[in-house]
């Protein structure tokens, strides 16, 4: 008998379809969420482009950007630590919970007060550096927790919540513009508050509410519950930061991008790059739904799971190509709407060149999830120091010349380099091995 006849028994089957039903369940939600979140973005950024001129665009765009790439460092080990271990359950999970608050809100004060730095001395922001500096902490500290509150509700098993706190969210954000725009209510930098604002409510209502809620709720469907012990502190201390090193410094990367094109070339080139950057992150989310959903399935299934990931990956491909094609076709429209200086075939070519980035990647983000679940995050680290080194090379060469769309072009050839590592990873991530019930590292 086969290895593979021996594996397709009836119980087999019957696991695989229950995890593969939650991977998918888990994913649908996230996506939802992440989907009202890039549409309403979408709009959000071309009735900014409409109602704020270019270069106040520009300056704006790149503050959020710097303050996203801040808030992303230092919310993704923390974060990400929530979707591996708040499925143990009991007092294990509410202890790192806390933990995970705690560092987020602590780290967030320190990368938001550097960032704060940077905008304070690079940017024209009009206002005294001691405000911009205090500013720039509070929002990234507010934007950090509004990222782990998301990774929070995915590793308590509601992910279904994610489509109504980021939903909210985002439809507050746009009416905020709305208000801001209107002539009597204008204010400096109303591209940012009318972010930050409706992200710190969210994030209120998550941690006081939802989160507690849910964890309640997994805590009566679980026949078994851990707690909290040394063993595991240190596990989420290591995994935490190796974590945030690992994949907080790819997102921290490209999320300033923005902020990195204005400097390089132009507020102008800066305000074209955080449209097209729109595009991008959409196509991006649906990888990253399923990546989460995938982690969170893996921590506790792990060799079921990666059997599952291949073929997800290629959905995701395939469903990335299609919309990512979508949106290249419809750039220059939006682009002509905007008027002057958002040149339509040149936006197209930005937009195309992320969507390709976007369309590359899944695979790697789903191997770095398996390796992740099993807190084995060196060779994610690995992975993504050899793709901000490719993108910052290519940044560096390409950005001056070429300015938005040499950005656009530099995430596309680092994303060539994730996908070998990504293929690779998910070959041998399907090799049989031992099944462990719970992640290595946190195992009693």
């Amino acid at each position: 008998m086969t290895h593979a006849a021996r594996l397709a028994t009836p119980a087999r089957l019957d696991a695989t379809s229950g995890v593969r039903r939650r991977i998918t369940t888990d994913s649908l939600w996230l996506f939802s969420g992440y989907a009202v979140t890039a549409a309403s973005g979408f709009v959000f950024w071309v009735l900014a482009a409409v109602w704020i001129p270019q270069i106040e665009l520009g300056i704006s765009a790149s503050i959020l950007s710097i303050v996203m790439a801040a808030a992303a460092l230092a919310s993704n080990g923390p974060g990400s630590a929530l979707v591996v271990m708040l499925p143990l359950g009991g007092g294990a999970a509410r202890a790192v919970l806390a933990r995970a608050y705690v560092a987020t809100v602590v780290i967030a004060a320190g990368f938001g007060a550097a960032a704060g730095i940077l905008v304070a001395a690079l940017l024209p922001t009009g206002l005294p550096a001691a405000a911009v500096i205090a500013l720039t902490t509070a929002f990234t500290t507010v934007w950090a927790m509004f990222n782990t509150q998301t990774l929070a509700l995915a590793g308590a098993g509601d992910a279904q919540a994610t489509l109504f706190v980021n939903g909210s969210a985002n439809l507050v954000k746009l009416a905020l513009l709305f208000v801001f725009a209107l002539p009597f209510l204008w204010m400096p930098h109303a591209l940012v508050v009318a972010t930050i604002v409706p992200a710190a409510a969210a994030v209120l209502v998550s941690v006081a509410i939802l989160v507690p809620r849910a964890l309640r709720r997994e805590d009566r469907r679980a026949a078994a519950v851990r707690q909290w012990d040394a063993a595991l502190a240190r596990s989420f201390r290591v995994f935490a930061v190796q974590n945030s090193v690992a994949v907080g410094l790819v997102l921290c990367v490209g999320l300033s991008l923005s902020f990195v094109v204005t400097l390089l070339a132009s507020p102008a080139e800066g305000a074209i790059f955080a449209i097209a950057f729109q595009f991008g992150a959409a196509l991006d989310l649906l990888g990253v739904g399923v990546a989460t959903a995938l982690a969170r399935s893996a921590s506790t299934q792990f060799q079921l799971s990666a059997a599952l990931a291949g073929g997800y990956a290629w959905k995701v491909v395939a469903f990335v190509l299609v919309m990512g094609l979508g949106a290249t076709l419809v750039t220059p429209v939006m682009f002509m709407i905007l008027g002057r200086g958002y040149t339509p075939l040149y936006g197209m070519a930005v937009v195309g060149a992320l969507a390709a980035a976007s369309a590359i990647r899944p695979g790697y983000d789903l191997w770095s999830a398996l390796s992740r679940a099993r807190q084995r995050v060196m060779p994610v680290l690995l992975g993504n120091a050899l793709y901000v080194a490719i993108l910052l090379i290519l940044v560096i060469a390409l950005v001056p010349r070429f300015g938005a769309l040499g950005a656009a072009l530099s995430v596309t050839g680092g994303a060539v380099a994730l996908a070998v590592v990504g293929a690779t990873g998910l070959h041998r991530a399907n090799r049989p091995t031992p099944h462990r019930t719970v992640p290595e590292g946190i195992a009693a």
